[in-house]
């Protein structure tokens, strides 16, 4: 897992950097700006059925300007693709590929509901913004898949962004 030094930095597991250096870690992340009050962005990372591996998501990280929720579903169901993003692979001199397929700004229909939090904020003069993490150690097993969705909860438009970590064996 991670943990944190007093200056906020993240301190990256021995297990994850073992996977990076074998070349098995990657990253996908995107910023949104200019996010409404009440409106929601989302991430899909989904495994596919054929891949013949595990994806380990090691963190979940939401950054806002503002207060927002946090939501992680699993099972979902994708009505009309969005963008795709390619994982990246966090060994730059690793020719290794991902398995996952995500996007983002597609049409989903949620499935269960695996995790809720709050990125700490504010409204207005007050917006100081926050991060909110999700550091359960995730296994999507071939076939499954997860959506981040982050909704803007304070009373301005804000940036947002998610960025996930994991590794495939």
């Amino acid at each position: 897992m991670f943990s944190r030094f007093p200056d906020n930095s993240l301190v990256v597991s021995p297990r994850f950097q073992k996977k990076i250096e074998e070349g098995k870690g990657f990253i996908v992340s995107r910023r949104f700006e200019g996010v409404a009050s009440d409106s929601y962005v989302d991430i899909y990372l989904e495994n596919p059925s054929n891949s013949g591996k595990k994806i380990h998501i090691e963190i979940v990280e939401v950054v806002s300007m503002a207060q927002a929720w946090v939501d992680i579903f699993k099972g979902n169901t994708v009505t009309a693709s969005g963008t795709s993003i390619e994982p990246v692979n966090l060994n730059l001199g690793s020719n290794n590929s991902s398995v996952a397929n995500a996007e983002y700004g597609g049409s989903y229909s949620t499935g269960k509901l695996i995790s809720n939090t709050v990125c700490p904020g504010g409204s207005h003069i007050r917006a100081v913004g926050g991060a909110a993490e999700v550091g359960e150690m995730v296994i999507i097993p071939p076939g499954q898949n997860i959506l981040v969705r982050v909704t803007n909860k304070s009373a301005q438009t804000t940036d947002l962004s998610i960025r996930i970590l994991w590794w495939e064996e």
